[in-house]
C-alpha cells in the first residue's frame, strides 16, 4: 500500500519556491504599475512637485513646534504664525549676515575664473608636455568669455535664464505658502484621512503611517542640521588653512551635503580647483601657499568633514530607520536623479526609507505561506478542543460533571 501523499505545497522547498515566485511577480507588477503612473500621470504635471516637496519639508520641520504650542493652549493658526515669524526672522538674519561675505566672494570668484582657468591650463600643459601629450584648453576658457552677438542672441540666452529664475522664485514662495495652510489644517486633514480607512484596519494603517511620518520627519530635520553643521565646519576649516573664497566654498559644501553620502565628494571639485590654482593663501591662520600643498590641506579638511558627518552627525541626528546601506543610497540617488533631476536626488533617500518601513512591516506581518496559515488564537484553540471532545467523547477517568464543564474553564484549570 503506497504511503498517502500530502498536499503539493506541504513540501518546504515547493512552498519556499512558490513564496519567492509570488513575491517576484508582485514586485515586477508593482514596478510596471509605478512606471505607467509616472509616465502618463506624474510626468505631465511634474511642475507641481517642487513646491509640494518644499511644503512637505517645511511641514515636517515645523509641525512638532506648532503642535507643542497647541498643547500649551495657543490656537493652531496663531501658533503657526508665531513659528513662521520666528523662523523666518532667524533665517533672514543669517542670510543677511552671510550674504554680504559670500556675495562679495562670489563676485570676486566669477571675475577671477578666466585667470584661474589660464593658470590651470598652464599647469596642465606643463605636466602633459613632460609625458609628450599636448592639451588645448582655449575652448574651455572661451566658454566663460562673453561672445559676440546681436540682441537676438542676448535675448535667446536671457529667456531660459529668466524662466529658471521665475520657476525657482515660484518654488520658494509657493512652497512655504502651501506649508502654512497645511500646518493650520493638519488635524482636519488627518481626521479626514482616518475616516477613509476601514475601521478594521484603522489602527494598523495609522501605526504604519506614524512610523513613516517619524522616519521622514527625522530625515528632513537631521539632514538639514547635518548640512548646516557641515557648512559651518567647512568654512572654519577652509579659513584656517587659507583657502581663497572660504565662505563661498564652505556654503557650497554645506549645500551639497543635503545630498547624502556623495555631497562632500561633489563639493571637492570646486574646492580643489580653487586650491590648485590659487597663487597664495587667503592670508588667514596657516596661510598655506597655493598649489598641491593647499589642495592637500583642503582635501584633509574635506575628509575630516566627511568623517564628522558619517561618524558623529548622521548617527546622532538621524533615526535608525534612516540607516540604509551605502549601495542602496547610491542606487536611490542615481534613479532619483535620472527621473526628477536635483529634486529626485534630494527626495530619493527619504522615499526609499519610507518604502523600507512599509515593506519590513508587510514582510513581518504578511510573509507566510500558505497565506491562511495563521497562528491559532485562544478562541480557535477552545473550538478545536470542543470539536475533538465531541468526536472522541469524554476523557477516561473524568466524571460527567467534569465532562460537562466548558473547555475554557478546564483549560484554565
Amino acid at each position: 500500500m503506497e504511503k498517502e501523499r500530502g498536499p503539493f505545497l506541504s513540501n518546504p522547498f515547493v512552498a519556499r519556491a512558490a513564496r519567492w515566485g509570488l513575491l517576484t511577480w508582485s514586485v515586477i507588477g508593482l514596478l510596471v504599475l509605478v512606471w505607467l503612473v509616472y509616465r502618463y500621470v506624474f510626468h505631465p504635471i511634474r511642475i507641481v512637485f517642487p513646491p509640494i516637496a518644499v511644503a512637505l519639508i517645511v511641514v515636517y520641520l515645523l509641525n512638532p513646534v506648532v503642535s507643542l504650542l497647541e498643547e500649551r493652549g495657543i490656537h493652531r493658526v496663531w501658533g503657526t504664525l508665531i513659528v513662521y515669524v520666528v523662523f523666518l526672522s532667524i533665517f533672514g538674519l543669517a542670510v543677511a549676515y552671510l550674504t554680504d561675505v559670500i556675495g562679495h566672494q562670489v563676485t570676486l570668484f566669477v571675475r577671477s575664473v578666466p585667470a584661474l582657468l589660464t593658470k590651470a591650463q598652464s599647469g596642465l600643459n606643463a605636466v602633459f608636455r613632460r609625458i609628450g601629450v599636448h592639451v588645448d584648453t582655449q575652448s574651455l576658457i572661451a566658454a566663460f568669455e562673453p561672445k559676440k552677438g546681436g540682441a537676438f542672441t542676448f535675448l535667446g540666452r536671457l529667456t531660459p535664464y529668466t524662466s529658471g529664475v521665475v520657476h525657482v522664485a515660484l518654488v520658494v514662495v509657493l512652497g512655504p505658502l502651501i506649508a502654512f495652510y497645511l500646518l493650520v489644517d493638519l488635524p482636519k486633514i488627518r481626521r479626514g484621512a482616518e475616516a477613509l480607512i476601514p475601521a478594521a484596519r484603522r489602527a494598523e494603517v495609522l501605526g504604519v503611517a506614524e512610523r513613516v511620518g517619524d522616519t521622514l520627519g527625522g530625515y528632513f530635520r537631521g539632514q538639514l542640521m547635518v548640512a548646516l553643521m557641515v557648512g559651518l565646519v567647512s568654512m572654519l576649516g577652509f579659513y584656517l588653512v587659507g583657502v581663497p573664497y572660504f565662505a563661498m566654498l564652505g556654503a557650497l559644501t554645506g549645500l551639497f551635503a543635503i545630498v547624502p553620502l556623495i555631497g562632500t565628494l561633489i563639493a571637492a571639485v570646486p574646492v580643489l580647483f580653487v586650491a590648485f590654482t590659487a597663487g597664495s593663501g587667503s592670508g588667514q591662520v596657516l596661510n598655506i601657499p597655493g598649489g598641491w600643498r593647499l589642495a592637500l590641506a583642503s582635501a584633509i579638511v574635506l575628509v575630516l568633514v566627511q568623517e564628522l558627518d558619517t561618524r558623529i552627525l548622521s548617527p546622532w541626528l538621524k533615526s535608525r530607520a534612516m540607516r540604509l546601506h551605502p549601495v542602496t543610497v547610491m542606487l536611490s540617488l542615481l534613479v532619483g536623479g535620472s527621473l526628477l533631476g536635483l529634486w529626485g536626488m534630494l527626495l530619493a533617500v527619504p522615499v526609499v526609507a519610507a518604502v523600507k518601513v512599509v515593506v519590513l512591516y508587510v514582510w513581518d506581518t504578511r510573509a507566510q505561506w500558505p497565506p491562511g496559515a495563521e497562528p491559532p488564537t485562544a478562541s480557535r484553540r477552545v473550538m478545536e478542543a470542543m470539536v475533538a471532545e465531541i468526536r472522541e467523547g469524554p476523557e477516561p477517568g473524568r466524571s460527567e460533571q467534569e465532562a460537562a464543564m466548558p473547555p475554557r474553564r478546564r483549560l484554565s484549570g
